[in-house]
Parts: structure tokens; sequence; C-alpha cells
């Protein structure tokens, strides 16, 4: 049973979206519009969360928020470190929108307030990633704090791999989260190219589309060290996610290390 697997196992879930309570069913519909679906919590409250992390046996969160203009990233930021420091099973990253004046005090800002990293969405804030305009955000995050982007989507080419190959090779000291497995719809791309020390994967909705065997595979060559579970928060429901998430090759100490201890040691 599921149960008995998840109680054996240290789990943390790298990529959550968290909203204030006003805005949380209205956010948790949005996305779920974007994508063609419907979120399965229609609610992205904390309160939400935590109730079925619990329920799960989740011990820890990676959390965040995408700004969808310039003006929004203080007051998500603040909510986001509020949160954090209520909840201290909760990692926090950062907001940040390209067309951010100053990219290098925001960042100084997200590292005062304690965040950890910082999130942007591409196809949300409709940016390509290697659009030299944004480089001041790299320039800015490099060595000083990871960012996890939204990587894929065969309905845009705004954040396929290849994009992203050309920021690491502009940025070598650039930290990058590459979610959906390197690239949502793009998962063949992303393993020709992004093998890159500085790269890490989270697994949120890949498990939904690949095959056991296609996930197993796609793990296995990006590299199981350099990837964290995760379930997109609110978008899919958490059993159904660690019950593919059990069913995919791999051992013991590989889900150990996918489900908290690469976070861990990548966090320190």
């Amino acid at each position: 049973m599921l149960s008995e697997l998840t109680a054996e196992f240290e789990i943390i879930d790298a990529h959550a979206h968290i909203y204030p309570d006003k805005i949380a069913a209205k956010a948790a519909e949005s996305i779920g519009n974007f994508y063609n679906m419907t979120a399965r919590y229609r609610e992205g409250s904390v309160e939400k969360l935590l109730s079925v992390g619990s329920e799960y046996g989740v011990s820890g969160f990676l959390v965040c928020s995408v700004a969808t203009i310039p003006e929004q990233v203080p007051s998500i930021n603040a909510f986001i470190a509020a949160q954090c420091a209520e909840h201290p099973e909760f990692t926090g990253f950062g907001a940040l929108h390209p067309g951010t004046e100053d990219p290098a005090a925001a960042i100084e800002q997200i590292r005062t307030l304690g965040l950890r990293g910082i999130k942007l969405h591409p196809d949300f804030q409709r940016f390509h990633i290697d659009d030299r305009s944004i480089y001041p955000i790299y320039e800015a995050a490099q060595g000083v704090l990871p960012i996890l982007i939204h990587m894929g989507d065969a309905r845009y080419d705004f954040s396929r791999p290849q994009r992203l190959k050309t920021v690491l090779e502009d940025f070598p000291k650039l930290t990058v989260i590459a979610a959906h497995l390197g690239g949502w719809e793009m998962w063949d791309e992303a393993r020709e190219l992004l093998r890159h020390d500085n790269v890490r994967f989270d697994t949120c909705s890949a498990f939904q589309i690949l095959s056991t065997e296609q996930a197993t595979r796609q793990i296995l060559s990006l590299g199981v060290d350099k990837c964290f579970f995760g379930t997109d928060y609110p978008v899919w429901d958490y059993g159904a996610e660690l019950e593919l998430f059990f069913k995919l090759g791999l051992t013991r100490e590989q889900r150990e290390k996918i489900l908290a201890k690469n976070f861990r040691e990548f966090f320190r």
C-alpha cells in the first residue's frame, strides 16, 4: 500500500505554488485554464498544502509563486517570506519578473527576506529564456541564488531546453533547477542538451504524461543525484504522484535521493 511505502521514506515536495487565501481559488483556476485542465486542488492555499502533504507523509516543501507583472514582485515575496517564517518546513523561492527595473536590487531583497532562490516562468511571463534583455537577472543571480525555471511546452518556444543551454554557456556560474524533468513535452531535447554540472531537475508534471519506462529512463539519463521529487501543487494529486513515483524502476537508495536526500544536500 502507498501508506506503507511513504512511511519508509522522508519526502520533500520540491515544487509547490502557494497563494494568499483571498486569491488561492482564483489562482488554482487560472493555472488549470492555462493548461486546459482542472487543478486537482481547487485552492492553492497554504492550509490545503500542509493538509494534503501531511496526509502523505510529506515533511518539507519548496514553495513559490509567479509574478505576472513587475508590480507583484514585492507583495509575493513578502507573502512567501512570511509563510516560511511561520512554517519551518518551507523553503521559499522569491518571484522575479523579466520587466523588473533593477534585477540586482530585487535579488538582494530576495536574499534579505531569507528566501533561497528565484522562480521564473517563461510561458506565463512571455519571455524567451535566452533573450538578452533577461541577462541582467542571470548576471545578478549567478553564484548567489539558484533559479527554478519552468521548462518546455510544445505550444510555445519560450522555454525549450536549447534556450537554457545557451544561457548556461553564457553564465557558467549560474545554478538552475529545470522543472518538469528538464522540459515538459521536450524530454528528448532535455536529455541531449541539459547534462550540466549546475543543473538540477524536478519531477513535477512529468509522471502523468510519461510512461513508467520513459520516466525512469529520463531520470537515469539526467542523473539520479540531480533530481528532486515535486508535485506542482495545486495541479496534481499527491497520492497519484507518489504512486507513479514508486512504480519507477529505481532502487531504494535512488528513491531516497530523489524524495529528499538530494534536496537536503543541495540546500545544505
